[in-house]
């Protein structure tokens, strides 16, 4: 097949241009390293915009080779990098990569990766996977992480996630799921239900030191008894338990972190309904021979265990709040409560920290203090995050409004 050498308009083509005879046009040139590329349109116009732009490439060190590098091809480069992380935060990172990245957009070469594709496929996993925006959030970064890789090597001129997130929580927010806290009689009647003889009593101590002290699951389910100063009611929090994959098809492990920012690490006041949960846990092991038989990282002598002697899970606490949920809505079916509840809310771990965060707010607490109880670097997170107001507080406090400025001096 013959190219010609002008354009079938009798325009001359210029040095790599040339038509081919299913009149697409094509320019063809030799990179630094002495490999061949060609390019092809319909319209020379174009062609010779994209010209220019491997040109200007080519002026400013950027290698069409490696353009024509997949996200996928840099991810691997990224993991081999990446380094002086813990197992896993490096696992939360890879794991949501590979598993919603590595099928689809990984596959795109990097001289296609913008930032209206990068937008594209973040909507894609909100449209079409039905990801919520903090799942996408983690997907954002560990993408712009490798793609940051490329735009070091000299390959992407800027990251094209820079922003996207943003762009995407704007549009996401309305579907956001808060968390809510339980109201105080939604919180006495699952107290209540905890403390009554039976199956759900066990949970009793581990749910309501949770509920009482705005710790972490964690940090709770990694508690030593070492940690506990009955003497002076304090409970010392410095490490938390993860469970974490160890990679694809190899399983799941437990490692015990350190705090990730200084203020993690603090002692939380034991309320004497804490200390009594605690002396109940210890009682309940007691009766029944339990004894701690896990060890991670060095750590054991654990405070919560199951009747294994294991630490637990806290996806396994998630689904025993699942399964109490259920029992209390049929308990409320059959013989009603005194606290007004007519439907409990499905609850969760983290929605025992919130309550607690809520209720020291409901009490007036000092919101530094609060802040640190929590573990959190700023107050601000405590109050954007991590507080609702029931709306018998929220009327008392509007009332301070009367009580300053009653009607008839208005």
């Amino acid at each position: 097949m013959q190219n010609r050498r002008y354009a079938s308009k009798k325009i001359k083509l210029r040095k790599g241009e040339y038509q081919r005879q299913n009149d697409l046009y094509e320019y063809k040139w030799t990179d630094a390293q002495g490999k061949r590329h060609s390019i092809y349109s319909k319209s020379l116009s174009e062609l010779r915009r994209r010209e220019e732009l491997i040109e200007k490439d080519a002026t400013e060190g950027y290698e069409y080779n490696n353009l024509n590098s997949t996200i996928n091809d840099y991810y691997e480069l990224w993991k081999q990098i990446k380094s002086g992380i813990r197992k896993s935060t490096f696992s939360s990172y890879t794991r949501p990569y590979e598993r919603y990245v590595m099928p689809t957009y990984g596959k795109t070469k990097l001289r296609n990766v913008t930032y209206s594709s990068v937008m594209l496929f973040l909507k894609s996993l909100a449209s079409e996977k039905g990801l919520g925006i903090s799942t996408i959030k983690k997907v954002n970064i560990t993408l712009g992480m490798v793609l940051e890789v490329a735009v070091k090597d000299g390959v992407l001129k800027a990251n094209p996630c820079r922003g996207a997130i943003t762009e995407m929580s704007r549009e996401l927010d309305k579907d956001i799921k808060h968390v809510k806290a339980l109201t105080v009689p939604e919180q006495k009647l699952f107290e209540e239900f905890l403390r009554r003889p039976g199956r759900y009593n066990r949970w009793y101590p581990l749910f309501t030191v949770m509920m009482w002290t705005g710790m972490r699951v964690g940090e709770v389910i990694g508690l030593q008894w070492e940690d506990i100063d009955f003497e002076n009611n304090e409970i010392h929090v410095n490490h938390s338990l993860v469970h974490y994959d160890i990679g694809k098809n190899q399983g799941s492990t437990y490692t015990m972190n350190l705090p990730k920012t200084r203020t993690s690490i603090r002692v939380v006041p034991m309320l004497p309904r804490v200390k009594e949960a605690l002396y109940l846990e210890k009682e309940r092991q007691e009766n029944f021979g339990i004894t701690c038989v896990s060890n991670i990282d060095g750590f054991t002598n654990f405070v919560f265990l199951n009747n294994n002697g294991k630490v637990y899970h806290h996806k396994k606490l998630n689904h025993q709040l699942n399964v109490i949920t259920q029992a209390i809505n049929e308990d409320i079916q059959e013989n009603g409560n005194e606290y007004g509840v007519e439907v409990f809310p499905h609850i969760h771990n983290h929605m025992l920290r919130h309550t607690f965060a809520t209720r020291m707010r409901e009490a007036g607490a000092d919101i530094k203090a609060t802040s640190n109880i929590l573990g959190h670097t700023k107050t601000s997170i405590t109050l954007d995050i991590y507080t609702d107001a029931s709306t018998e507080f929220k009327n008392r406090e509007i009332g301070v409004l009367d009580k300053y400025y009653p009607e008839e001096d208005m």
